[in-house]
């Protein structure tokens, strides 16, 4: 079928049509492929995203790169991370149905090979703040956790959760506090953060690069 004519559209300018190769993955192909293949495969296909450290506390602090964020609202201010489903080696989940408190700290670029360890499953008795020398100490006025090497970092507490089909959660936090190393441009923006640690994928690290300046907001 020409998918271009079923739909009763001109195209115009496409790969197809200057005779460009293109590859294309189905359903078919990747449910064959092994699960770390296909976990690589579309966990790194959208590019780089910031990894912080999200740090909950159970019998001592742990510490656990989040890669998965989302941008809930601004009023009130809310934050969205996506976690995986529960574990032995991995306590987040567990320490706030205990605790609904976490702070979450943005690391500079040079923290790579920590940021990427702490994703090891170390037990519920080892903090991987101190298992990887990461100085910290008391938020005052929230019960977190504070991490002075941070480029900037969020007093976080749960606000919902929702339960996906997969056994991952999308977890909606109230953010009620933001400490930075530098200020944000007068028009709020956070150019500062590009220059932080980003992941592609669970094992690739890089930095953000800003094309220019904040644009003027878009009208048709």
């Amino acid at each position: 079928m020409d998918f271009r004519r079923s739909h009763g559209r001109q195209w115009r300018n496409g790969a197809i049509a200057h005779g460009m190769s293109l590859s294309e993955w189905t359903t078919s192909e990747w449910s064959h492929w092994p699960r770390h293949q296909r976990g690589h495969f579309f966990n790194s296909l959208y590019g780089a995203r910031i990894v912080p450290l999200l740090v909950t506390e159970g019998q001592v602090w742990n510490a656990a790169p989040m890669s998965q964020i989302l941008h809930v609202g601004a009023d009130p201010a809310r934050v969205g991370i996506l976690l995986r489903p529960e574990t032995s080696g991995h306590q987040t989940r567990k320490n706030l149905a205990q605790k609904p408190w976490a702070s979450l700290h943005a690391m500079p670029a040079d923290h790579v090979d920590q940021v990427h360890q702490a994703s090891a499953a170390y037990d519920e008795d080892t903090s991987e703040l101190d298992r990887l020398g990461w100085a910290y100490e008391g938020w005052p006025g929230w019960p977190v956790a504070y991490l002075p090497e941070a480029g900037w970092s969020l007093a976080l507490e749960v606000h919902e959760i929702h339960e996906l089909s997969n056994g991952t959660a999308l977890y909606v936090f109230d953010i009620h506090a933001v400490r930075a190393v530098h200020d944000p441009l007068p028009s709020g923006h956070w150019v500062d953060s590009a220059s932080l640690l980003h992941s592609i994928g669970l094992d690739q690290y890089g930095q953000a690069h800003i094309l220019g300046g904040p644009r003027p907001y878009a009208k048709p």
